[in-house]
């Protein structure tokens, strides 16, 4: 039982960085306040998860006039598998 707690809760934090980029992309996260509300997380919570998006590779910025963060690139998270298919890489 221990081990479907600790998969919930992976599954719930996937969930939520899985927000975050959504919100990202869309440029609707409002300031870190807003934007940790929208989460249900503190700003401090926000922050730190913002970090592991970056450290996942995401170029992110805040737009002080718009009050938002965004992409600097065109990008999306994704948790998941992909089918081969005939034009994947043979390294796949």
């Amino acid at each position: 039982m221990k081990d479907y707690v600790l998969d919930m809760s992976l599954l719930k934090y996937i969930e939520r960085l899985e927000q975050m980029d959504q919100l990202i992309r869309m440029k609707a996260t409002g300031t870190s306040k807003e934007f940790a509300d929208k989460l249900g997380i503190s700003r401090s919570l926000m922050m730190q998860e913002l970090h592991v998006l970056k450290e996942l590779g995401a170029e992110i910025e805040y737009d002080k006039k718009r009050q938002t963060y965004f992409y600097k690139k065109r990008m999306k998270l994704f948790f998941g598998f992909l089918s081969k298919s005939d034009d994947t890489p043979k390294d796949f």
